[in-house]
Order: C-alpha cells, then structure tokens, then sequence
C-alpha cells in the first residue's frame, strides 16, 4: 500500500486516530480447513469439549472468526502447544506424526492467511522522545519540550508502535508550542545574554541554620545527614535558561575516608517542576577537592549539595560528632551556548533576519525540508510553506516572524510528524522478486529511529538517496556505524527501558520499615548496571544468552554492597568476575528487573514468573479467569505467597498456565522486592525480632521481623526439578532458541513500530537460525534483523 504524501494529513483527520487505519472488509470468518476438526474429535475434545474444558478451552465452541483477537490468540496456542508437543499431555498417548504434520500444516496456512488478512500499514506518529531528538538533530539545539506532549501509549510492549499512537485535539495544541519552543532555541536570543562569572562561598546562604543545622569552619560550612538539609543554593538561580559549568570546592569531615556529596538540579527549591540527581561525588578528606559538573538550567533553576551515606541524626539532637562534608567556595560561569547560535547559522546561512526576503525564504525552506521530512523533496512541496511566508510578508510582517510561519507549518507537519513509509516501485528487481519493499528514504528513517530514536543523518539520506542503502554490505557498515556513535544510547535507554521494564523503576516505592536500605544511590546503581551490562553484551558481541547467565556483571560499591560481593570500592563501574557459583549473571537476577517485577512490599512468583515467559521466553500468557480471586499477601508473615498459590493450582481453568508461570517465579522468589538475597521473608507482624543495624542506609536499626523461610525449589513444565535460580537458569540454557527467537522478535517489533504476528513467524525462524551460527551473538542478532525481509516490509 503506497501512501500518497500530499494526503497523510487529510488522511489522518478522516480516521481520527493515526493508529486505526480504517475497518477493511476483513473476510478472515470462515470454516475450519478440513484437516482439523477430524484431528480434534480424534485427539482434543476428550479434555476440551463442552463441560470438559481444562484450561478454559471449549474447542466445540471456538469460533473461526479471526477478525476477534481473543479466537486468534486461541486457535494459535491450539497450534503452538499441538506442534512443540506440549499437547495432549504427558500421560496420554501422542498422536501419529501421519496425523499432527497435516493437522499443523492446514491450521498453520489458516491462521497465515487471516494474520496476513489483519496485517495493514499504520501510519507511525513520531513519540516523544523521538520528537524530541528529531528536533534536537534537525536544528542542533537542545530542547526540552517531552513534558508538553501527552504521555504515549504502548502496544505489544513498546510506545513506538504505531496502532497505539493516537493524534488528538491536545496533542496538536502541544505541537504548536513545542514548535515554537523549538524555533526558539534554532533562532536563539536576539540579544547575546549577559555572561555571568561567580564566586561565592556556600555559607552565605546558609546563614540562618549556623549552629543548628550546620557548622562554621575555617575553609567552609560543614554539613551533616540530619534527613533536613536546606543547602540549596540561593546565589545562583539564573534568568537566563542555559548550560553553566558548576565547580564546587569540598572535603571529607570528621572522616578519615572518602565521604559522598549528592547533588541535584532543577526547581530543588520550590518544587513546582521537576528537579534530578547531577551525580554522586566522592570527596577525599585530607584535602579541599574541585567537584564540576556542566549541567542545563532553565530561569531560576540551581542546584543542591548535601551529604550522602553519613551517619543521621535525629534533628533535635545535632550533635555534628559524625563524618560530614565541608562545602567552602562555589563558582559558576555561564551560558555556555555560543551566541549568536550556531543553529541560526545552519538555518539561515547568510540571511540577516531582519532584512530578508521572499526568496530568501524560499532557500531556506528548500534546505530544511529534504531534513525534515527525511527525503528528497520536489520543488512544488515548497510551495504551501512558501505560500504562509509571502501572506506573512503582505501583512507586513516582519522577516524573521513570517519565516517563523512557514517553520512552524513544517514542524506541524504531518510529513514531519509521522514516518510515512511508501513502497517502492513495483517495477523494480526486489518489488518483484521478495514483495513490496519500503523505499529507501524510509528504510533510512527505518534504520535511525531503531538505533537512535531520531532522525537519518546527512550519510543515512546521501545512501538512501544514492540507491545504496539497501545494498546488504552497506547495511552492515551503517549499522556499524551507528551503533558506535554516542546517539546509539538512545537505542540502550529506550529499548532495555522497556523490553526490561526498567522505565517502571518508580512505579511503586519501598516499603521503609521493610527494606530501610533502598535508597535513590542504590536505584541509579540498578538501572546502570543494567545498561551497561546491555552495553557490554552489545559491544562485545557476546552471546544472548548472557542475558540469562553470565559469570560477570557491572558494580559500583553501592550496589556490590547490595549484593554482598567484596572487593569492590568507590562510585566507579566497573566489570567484575562473580564468585564460583554466585546467585547473580544475567538480568534475571540483576535488582533492576527484580525492583520492578515487585511491589513496595512484597514479590509475587506469578508476577515474576508472567515477566519472564513473556520477556526473556517469548511466551505470552492469557489473563486470569475472572471468577477466581485474586491473591492478596500477607505481609504479617504468616503465610507465604506459594501456599496460596497452591489453591489455585487445584482448579481447572488455572492448572494449564501455571504449570508454565509457576517455576520462573518460584525459582526467583529468593529475591526480595530490591532484589537483594533472601534466605527467609520479611514480616512486620509474625516472626523472631531482627536485631541488625542497614549499612550504608545510615546506620538504620531495622524493624522488621523474620517470616517464613523462602522456598525457590520447583519443577519445569517438563517435569525437570530445580532448587534454586542457578539450576533453573542452567536448565533455561539447555534450550537456547526460545530466547534468541523472543529477543529477535522483540528487536523486530521496535524496529518496524509495529506488533510481530503469525506470519511472521517464518522471518524470526530464519533470523534465529543465522543468528545461531554466529554464536547468537546479540550485534550479530542485530545485523539479521537489519538484514532481514521483514525490517524492509511495510
């Protein structure tokens, strides 16, 4: 399907929702393929006709309408469990191959044909952060305009995808602004801002809380963890939004080791917006050290240092006898932009703003378009923008606002908006030996919203537009070089962010009574071991399946402390050999996964175990029958979850998809909601008093009690037993292509923005089968999906 370009916007106001491409006449209603019903009288209806139907499934009643997503789903899992054995059960008789391959060949047909039927081409709205980033390149200007959209929504797992990314009335408003904010930034102040240089000591704006509070010295004030700490700085808070260098001078206190400094940035003041953590510093004790950080603020921002990991103190006591740190000179020096901007170079040229003309425009807009819309652009696509200049301009309006018409029109654009993906011509080699094919400049803009989330760049479109891109020694070279330039961090912090669930991070909070040692330094550790861990698998083309184990992972002291691994000091990240036999490797067991695959106070085996056969085994699961309640925890320690789990496994409809959730949770279950190890539960109620104090959590006397001893034993679907994580992890690599075929599917749907579906299967399959001669290297896996039919496909 070619999508007309002078129509996409005419196009998405007809539908209304850019995710919805109309209601076609879909015939996918229809009688079952001969072979099929004889092979499930014979074989299936024994457990699966009416009043017998185990696991919820009357295949008597199932209808053949392929149009309603719940019949596909099922008459695929018919399929699935049919063709890996899994059906009939172990303790029946397994039918004849004479019988299963037709049974399996006509069903399979079937449900191609209707998924093919079902397939149509979305129109793919850019999302947030792939706006953001677009503008970031096209006119080389940080902005930050994601907080004005609406947040995006996500479908099969990802907030690319284009059936879920809806257009609406607010949606267009934020538009309009960010485009202005945009252009803002491209034109820069008309003004040069004023450039400021300070110096200033901290005690001046901590005055007040001398004594109390904070401690005067002779090179400083001296501060202390009191759980208030009011050191926000006060003599900076700039009126002109910018990037400034920060150097603050400080020093360990009352310590004969190294004492961390945490700082934050934004609106710490005020709080009316959103502030963030800048980093932790170490500061060394026996001398005044320089801290810098270069850092955005927007007017009236600053920042806030204050001790991290220090002994606290109740505030009524304050008696300064701990470590601390001492805070002396602070200097600040900017906006380090370079004005006039060099984006307004690159935007006008030569042009004075102030004095241009209509032609002027016109060279201007024709430089911009083949950018922002991401393809060669004939002369008559100009006209509309150009149109908006010259009414501007018969107003007598001035240049640089009536140029500001047209871009802002562009901007608004649904060509720059969306990733319209026309196909090329039919007549060409490929279109008619292996289908319709996207055309090139879509296959750049394909290829960079994958492994950046942004834009082609001037190399990606000079290929596209040569012919070459497509080329498959091109492709590989491209890929190369993308993912080794510092904008492929996009692909690491969008994609693990949400094939890991890692962006749920703050979802829920930690009980503090429960687990008083989880603290933001120990949550940024999560997060960042993980993506590195990502990083390294990646760079290194290491086996995939270091996702499931591995003998070594990325610490920091923090977190290695969290994990009760020696040796490790300091904020540094480094790659580290787990001991013989450790409990960790992989991101199954890294804190990251297991934080956001509980709540705030307790862990669920059918949570964990949904995550895993979902995320790692490719395995979705069906929702619960409504009729059978929910389990609530016990955070009295009286029970565990496991016990009661044990009745749902007693009815029908339940047993069949817990015999396949309940062994990955199980074998997980001796994580605890921070991911740290555990040999028993945590209690608030039942339960011998634990007698401990959390380190680096200040020093915090715990007040939970010890609750029943954690039990990760469990047995595979299989009917192999394990008795903990390391003999699941070890039984999960012994069938290697489950996870390599689930990963490259997830890789797929990221990549196209668009759902994988039953006649897909064939493209994965033959992914996963070069992938393995390549020792599933993960940037090997990469570059198959990249290479692949499919990456190329409407």
């Amino acid at each position: 399907m070619v999508c007309s370009r002078h129509a996409l916007w005419t196009a998405a106001i007809t539908i209304g929702c850019l995710g919805l491409a109309g209601e076609a006449d879909l015939h996918a209603e229809g009688p079952l393929p001969r072979e099929v019903r004889p092979f499930l009288e014979r074989h299936c209806y024994d457990c699966h006709a009416e009043g017998l139907s185990e696991g919820g499934l009357d295949l008597t009643t199932l209808g053949t309408d392929l149009k309603d997503a719940e019949v596909l789903r099922r008459w695929v899992r018919v399929f699935d469990r049919v063709s890996t054995g899994e059906m009939p059960p172990r303790k029946e008789a397994s039918p004849p191959q004479a019988e299963t391959q037709p049974f399996t060949s006509a069903l399979g047909q079937w449900l191609t044909a209707a998924d093919r039927v079902h397939r149509q081409v979305v129109l793919r709205r850019l999302n947030r952060v792939e706006y953001e980033n677009t503008i970031r390149d096209l006119f080389g200007v940080r902005v930050r305009v994601q907080g004005l959209l609406p947040e995006d929504a996500s479908a099969h797992g990802f907030d690319n995808i284009g059936e879920a990314l809806a257009v609406s009335t607010e949606l267009m408003q934020a538009y309009l602004e960010a485009a202005d904010i945009a252009l803002d930034a491209a034109f820069g102040n008309p003004k040069e801002p004023k450039w400021i240089k300070l110096k200033f000591p901290l005690i001046q704006d901590v005055q007040n809380q001398i004594g109390n509070l904070f401690r005067k010295t002779d090179d400083g004030v001296a501060m202390f963890n009191t759980g208030y700490c009011p050191s926000a700085v006060r003599s900076f808070r700039p009126m002109t939004p910018g990037t400034y260098r920060v150097r603050i001078h400080a020093r360990a206190f009352q310590s004969d080791r190294p004492i961390v400094m945490q700082v934050h940035a934004g609106d710490v003041i005020t709080h009316r917006r959103p502030y963030h953590l800048v980093n932790y510093f170490e500061l060394p004790p026996d001398r005044m050290t320089v801290v810098e950080f270069v850092e955005w603020f927007d007017q009236y921002d600053t920042f806030h240092p204050k001790p991290y990991g220090t002994v606290s103190y109740a505030r009524e006591k304050w008696e300064h006898k701990g470590p601390g740190i001492i805070i002396g000179d602070i200097e600040v020096e900017g906006p380090l932009e370079q004005w006039p901007p060099p984006s307004r170079q690159q935007l006008l040229g030569e042009v004075d703003p102030k004095n241009g003309t209509l032609a002027d425009a016109r060279r201007i807009l024709s430089g911009l378009l083949p950018l922002a819309f991401r393809r060669s652009v004939p002369p008559d696509e100009i006209e509309p923008y150009a149109s908006l200049v010259e009414s501007a301009l018969a107003q007598k309006r001035p240049f640089e606002e009536s140029l500001r018409v047209g871009l802002k029109a562009i901007l608004c654009s649904p060509e720059f908006l969306f990733l319209a993906e026309p196909t090329r011509s039919a007549g060409s080699a490929s279109a008619s030996v292996m289908g319709a094919e996207i055309d090139d400049f879509a296959l750049a803009s394909r290829l960079s919203y994958f492994l950046w989330s942004s834009m082609p760049d001037g190399e990606l479109l000079d290929r596209a537009g040569s012919g070459d891109l497509r080329n498959p020694q091109t492709l590989r070279t491209q890929v190369e070089r993308m993912l080794n330039d510092p904008r492929a961090a996009a692909f690491t912090e969008n994609f693990t962010g949400q094939w890991l669930n890692l962006r749920d991070i703050d979802f829920t909070e930690p009980d503090r009574h429960l687990y008083p040692e989880f603290d933001e330094a120990l949550k940024v550790a999560m997060l960042e071991e993980t993506r590195r861990f990502f990083n390294e698998v990646l760079k290194n083309d290491l086996s995939l399946l270091s996702f499931i184990d591995s003998d070594w992972t990325i610490l920091n002291e923090r977190l290695a402390t969290h994990y009760g691994i020696e040796g490790v000091k300091g904020l540094e990240y480094r790659k580290v050999q787990l001991p013989p036999e450790s409990v960790r490797g992989g991101v199954l067991t890294q804190a990251s996964v297991l934080k956001v695959t509980a709540n705030g106070t307790n862990t669920s085996p059918v949570v964990r175990g949904v995550w895993v056969l979902e995320n790692i085994l490719g395995q979705p699961t069906p929702p619960p029958p409504t009729n059978v309640a929910a389990i609530e925890p016990d955070i009295r320690g009286a029970t565990t979850v496991r016990e009661q789990l044990d009745k749902h496994r007693n009815v029908a409809s339940c047993a069949g998809c817990h015999r396949q959730i309940d062994p990955p949770g199980f074998a997980l279950e001796s994580f605890d909601v921070i991911g740290g190890w555990r040999d028993w539960y945590r209690s608030l109620g039942e339960g011998e008093r634990v007698d401990r104090y959390i380190e680096p959590a200040n020093n915090i006397r715990v007040r939970y009690r010890k609750g029943p001893v954690v039990d990760s034993t469990g047995m595979t679907p299989e009917g192999k037993n394990f008795q903990d994580i390391r003999e699941f992890k070890r039984l999960l690599l012994e069938n290697e292509e489950p996870v390599a075929r689930c990963l490259a599917e997830k890789l797929l749907t990221y990549a196209t923005g668009r759902g994988m579906g039953f006649s897909d299967r064939p493209a994965i399959e033959a992914i996963v089968r070069k992938n393995r001669q390549q020792n599933f290297g993960f940037r090997s896996l990469i570059h198959e999906v990249v290479q692949s039919e499919t990456f190329r496909r409407p």
